[in-house]
């Protein structure tokens, strides 16, 4: 997947998911989380916005949209 882009956009998205994903609340740090951050710094790379600023900020968009989730309670349910 990430053949398309350049080593330079590469090394940008690297330390830019490393850079969001420090600031994943411990209780929101999970795979999918981070894979979905991931996901909107590809999607942002794709439209040509591939400066490291960029992927930070498609990073934090993607964090924020997290952050706003509701934490499960126990056996799974959500607290409102």
């Amino acid at each position: 997947m990430l053949l398309e882009f350049d080593q330079n956009t590469v090394a940008n998205m690297t330390a830019a998911l490393e850079t969001i994903c420090k600031k994943l609340p411990a209780d929101k740090d999970s795979h999918e989380n981070r894979k979905s951050i991931a996901d909107a710094m590809i999607a942002s790379a794709r439209t040509g916005k591939r400066s490291y600023l960029d992927l930070k900020d498609a990073g934090l968009v993607a964090l924020n949209e997290i952050a706003r989730r509701p934490k499960p309670g126990w056996f799974g349910w959500r607290r409102s």
